[in-house]
């Protein structure tokens, strides 16, 4: 047997912001340096206030939800960056989701929920949004026109408390 002592020399990437959070990963500096650019980013996956695409959002696989380490916050972020930049406009539902919580994280309110459509028997629609109180309206709006025509709407909750009735 041979044995052979080899140096190797990584560049590491680290956020200027976050310098805990590093990668070897060429593909992800990218990401780390609009993340720095555009620190809510950084606020958004960091943080719990988001129930959409915070730390403990259900958007994200099994134990990247809660975990700090670097590599989870790291796949966090990738995973909100490609939900914010796959359309360019906002017809798509969740791409105007993550757009949402990206203009409207730091409003004063600002919190999450699962909004649940009701049809007068039965619960129908849902998905997790983020909204802060100014912006309810809207947000319900646009959840509303998201469940379409198929189930009639008969209210609207937000963890089980009804938020709007028709």
């Amino acid at each position: 047997m041979r044995t052979t002592e080899q140096a190797v020399r990584h560049i590491v990437y680290s956020s200027s912001i976050h310098p805990d959070v590093t990668t070897v990963d060429s593909e992800l500096a990218p990401i780390i340096a609009w993340a720095d650019e555009n620190p809510v980013a950084w606020d958004i996956v960091m943080g719990t206030r988001s129930k959409a695409f915070g730390r403990n959002s259900s958007f994200y696989l099994g134990m990247l939800q809660g975990s700090t380490s670097p590599s989870a916050v790291l796949s966090r972020l990738v995973s909100y960056f490609k939900e914010l930049n796959r359309y360019g406009e906002d017809d798509n539902f969740h791409t105007w989701k993550a757009k949402f919580t990206f203009k409207h994280y730091h409003d004063k309110g600002f919190k999450g929920g699962m909004f649940v459509q009701f049809d007068g028997k039965y619960d129908r629609g849902c998905s997790i949004l983020d909204y802060a109180p100014g912006t309810l309206a809207d947000v319900t709006d646009r959840f509303v026109q998201w469940c379409g025509p198929m189930f009639r709407t008969v209210s609207v909750k937000i963890d089980g408390r009804v938020v709007r009735t028709y």
